[in-house]
């Protein structure tokens, strides 16, 4: 009886949580620009609250703002937005975390339905829950990792168009016509902020913020040493292009070294989940005895949870930053 009432609750609770999912859900798609002002001053780094206000209906009004003010000067805000535009996810902060709300309401409510076990529901809301910050993670480090891999190509763009006599501003456009995004993208966004109003030192440093490299940083510093002062640019920026080649190749040496303890990380992650697949066909019923109805199902999950959490660490430490 006492498990029929917890059932009971959990299944308000995911219903509740599906319908706010529904309208949370509306909101988002009828969300569009359509103000060239307001865009240009998202460009510039200005919200576009004002833009999004005018399409909300009086609930959604209030429940935005009440997110944006319980949110405003977070370190966890200002983070998550860093993650967006590092993700490239045209999204406000209130905007993603209903995302996670969302998902887990619907996961929930579907993994219920399908099992009948409050567990079940559990199970599924908790996935759901998990899977956009997942998918933002897996976009951003991917974005990151393709600008850092264009890198040598935007120096070459860079030193050529200084070497042709052309000023700085000339040589980024010459970057955002011939390379291919993300890098294409983030200097576009650099001659666009420029153009508003924001200095070079300012626009080139919003670029170190979003995409968060060591090299990228070492290029914007000579870049504002040689604004103030002056210098041969092109050679400092050649000599910086040798230094990004020479790590380059380290790293690669160091792949190569840690191949076996990589290889060693894959196998023992994949043994348990080997042996139980060859245990299912030996003998399907005693395995499927892990799977049953019940608290029983806590040792799968708890063994998925440690096999994570053992990759990650093995993975930590075979890691080497150069």
């Amino acid at each position: 009886m006492e498990n029929t009432a917890i059932a009971a609750m959990v299944v308000a609770g995911l219903t509740v949580m599906g319908v706010l999912a529904v309208f949370a859900g509306v909101y988002v798609l009828i969300e569009y620009p359509d103000d060239m002002r307001l865009r240009l001053q998202a460009y510039a780094g200005a919200a576009e609250e004002e833009r999004r206000a005018r399409r909300r209906g009086p609930a959604l009004r209030a429940l935005a703002g009440w997110l944006d003010r319980l949110f405003t000067g977070q370190a966890f805000a200002r983070r998550l937005a860093l993650n967006l535009a590092q993700a490239n996810l045209r999204m406000t902060v209130p905007e993603f975390l209903l995302l996670p709300v969302v998902m887990a309401g619907l996961g929930g409510v579907l993994a219920y339905l399908v099992q009948g076990y409050a567990i079940s529901g559990m199970a599924g809301a908790a996935f759901g829950f998990a899977a956009p910050w997942l998918i933002l993670e897996r976009r951003r480090r991917k974005r990151l990792g393709a600008f850092q891999a264009q890198l040598l190509d935007v120096l070459s763009l860079i030193t050529g168009s200084l070497r042709a006599g052309h000023g700085l501003l000339n040589a980024l456009s010459v970057v955002t016509s011939e390379l291919d995004p993300p890098a294409s993208d983030e200097f576009s966004r650099v001659v666009r902020e420029i153009g508003l109003g924001l200095s070079q030192t300012e626009a080139l440093n919003n670029l170190v913020r979003r995409m968060e490299s060591g090299d990228l940083e070492l290029i914007v510093t000579a870049v504002n040493v040689s604004h103030e002062v002056g210098g041969n640019l092109a050679l400092v920026l050649d000599k910086i292009a040798e230094t990004i080649r020479e790590r380059i190749r380290l790293q690669g040496e160091i792949r190569v070294l840690t191949t076996q303890q990589r290889l060693t990380t894959y196998l023992l992650v994949a043994l348990p989940v080997v042996l139980g697949g060859v245990l299912a066909l030996i003998n399907p019923g005693w395995i499927m005895r892990l799977f049953q109805p019940g608290l029983v199902r806590i040792i799968p999950a708890t063994a998925a949870v440690l096999e994570v959490l053992g990759y990650l660490v093995a993975r930590r430490v075979a890691r080497v930053e150069v």
